[in-house]
């Protein structure tokens, strides 16, 4: 009986006890939050860690760092911030480059990039913005022809065309032109005096900078010339075309003109060391008919001028094994030039042939390049344009590559109307497109064995003029390829 008194007895107080605690812990809860409402009106003593504005206990709440001053990121004009935190005076919150400290004491906007330039037009994002300019357009706003703050460099203001002359602003940069400035200049389609008055570079002829309607191109499988370098251009008239016209020579407008210049580097295996340029050969079209000129370079290299003469040049160079090498370059008589250039008495280019044009040069296929730009109509896709193998790359067979190499360095005279007319009797015709049944290769291949290996200048020699020295490398590939037909 007194057992089970205490027991009850012991269960109340027990019972009372634990109401009493829940009723002190919901007490102490009320208490916690009517504090914690009232740092909400009065700030005093709650931490702001960061010095964002937004005290540390918030921050916990929204899931942003009470430690970095940059979170929760900001917009423009924001001015909650503890200007006297170190840790948000240390930050960067607009990532450019400048501290919050720094921004203030510079009177800028610690939550504005300032630096930010989408199109690389020089004009802050947040500067066309507020002026209503489009911040990913690099020829908004416009400028005039003495602007330079733009970024060279930014790929979307590099691939627009800011002075709508054709030439995209990259392009013009990497020319010296004016991208803000429709300063395109035409050749001129005349034998003048000097080279430069053809205006086919701009700036000193002899850097070789085409002007931006002058078009450097390049063969798949050149002309041997003593070993000389060669640079070619295409100047067209200004609204003029190339029409394509088959796999073999372009068809060029009127007042077209086309030049190769020869030069030497001092030095192979470094070619920052130099270059000796020779001659300029110049065609030009007018009234449906080409005309051939010269220009010989002078000694200081800075100008070609207008000749009829053809000197022999001493030319020392290293090659690229590091040996020493000198040829006695023999300039042409412009008369002499005919007998490569004439087929059926008239006066042709003789490289810029699609399927020469048919490879990647300078980063882009030649052909599509000048599709691309609105210079070549006419032609199919670029895959269906056989191209001439290049006669140095072994991926092609040998056959492929010394029949390219005959094409260009032979058949100028060795085909149909040509210097020797392969019309007349059995001659052979060494154009790529000949079947090889058709072309009397075999009929001549002890001839042609012999003669591709005989000192230029005597009389059974190939060719007959524009060398000195023997192509060591072209003569043995005619070689191996007429014994492999044995």
């Amino acid at each position: 009986m007194v057992r089970n008194t205490f027991n009850n007895l012991f269960k109340q107080n027990t019972n009372f006890s634990f109401i009493r605690s829940v009723n002190v812990g919901r007490a102490a809860f009320m208490v916690s939050m009517i504090l914690l409402s009232a740092c909400g009106s009065d700030d005093s003593g709650t931490p702001d860690t960061d010095g964002d504005g937004i005290f540390d206990q918030q921050e916990v709440m929204d899931g942003t760092s009470k430690n970095n001053p940059c979170d929760p990121k900001q917009a423009a004009g924001y001015t909650g911030y503890d200007s006297d935190n170190t840790i948000w005076l240390g930050a960067d919150c607009d990532t450019d480059g400048v501290t919050n400290s720094e921004e203030l004491a510079n009177g800028t906007d610690p939550y504005v990039n300032e630096t930010k330039d989408t199109d690389g037009d020089g004009v802050p994002d947040f500067q066309e913005e507020a002026n209503g300019t489009d911040k990913e357009n690099a020829c908004d706003p416009a400028q005039d022809e003495n602007y330079t703050g733009y970024n060279a460099a930014n790929t979307i203001w590099k691939n627009v065309d800011c002075d709508a002359d054709g030439v995209n602003n990259g392009d013009e940069v990497a020319a010296g032109s004016n991208p803000y400035l429709d300063d395109t200049v035409y050749a001129v389609a005349e034998f003048l005096p000097n080279l430069a008055d053809l205006k086919i570079f701009r700036g000193s002829p002899a850097d070789l900078i085409p002007n931006t309607t002058s078009h450097e191109y390049s063969l798949s499988t050149p002309l041997y010339t003593d070993y000389a370098h060669k640079f070619r251009t295409i100047s067209l008239p200004e609204g003029g075309q190339m029409t394509y016209n088959g796999e073999g020579l372009i068809e060029f407008p009127n007042n077209t003109v086309i030049s190769k210049t020869f030069f030497y580097y001092n030095d192979e295996r470094d070619k920052s060391l130099g270059r000796r340029l020779i001659e300029t050969r110049i065609l030009i079209k007018t009234n449906g008919a080409w005309s051939m000129g010269n220009y010989l370079w002078n000694e200081a290299q800075t100008e070609a001028a207008f000749s009829n003469e053809a000197p022999t040049v001493l030319i020392n160079w290293i090659d690229e094994s590091g040996s020493n090498q000198s040829v006695g370059y023999k300039v042409p008589f412009t008369v002499n030039c005919t007998q490569c250039h004439n087929v059926n008495n008239t006066t042709i280019p003789i490289g810029p042939k699609a399927r020469n044009l048919n490879f990647v040069y300078n980063g882009k296929n030649q052909l599509q390049s000048f599709i691309d730009k609105g210079l070549l109509l006419g032609a199919p896709a670029i895959v269906e344009i056989e191209r001439l193998p290049d006669w140095a790359d072994s991926s092609f067979t040998l056959e492929e590559r010394a029949r390219a190499y005959m094409d260009v360095n032979c058949a100028s005279c060795h085909q149909s109307g040509g210097y020797h007319n392969s019309n007349e009797g059995v001659r052979p015709d060494f154009r790529y497109e000949t079947s090889y049944v058709d072309s009397n290769i075999e009929e001549f291949k002890a001839d042609i064995h012999n003669r591709v290996d005989t000192d230029p200048g005597y009389g059974p020699s190939m060719p007959l003029v524009g060398i000195t020295e023997l192509h060591t490398e072209g003569v043995a590939l005619i070689q191996a390829y007429i014994d492999s037909l044995d």
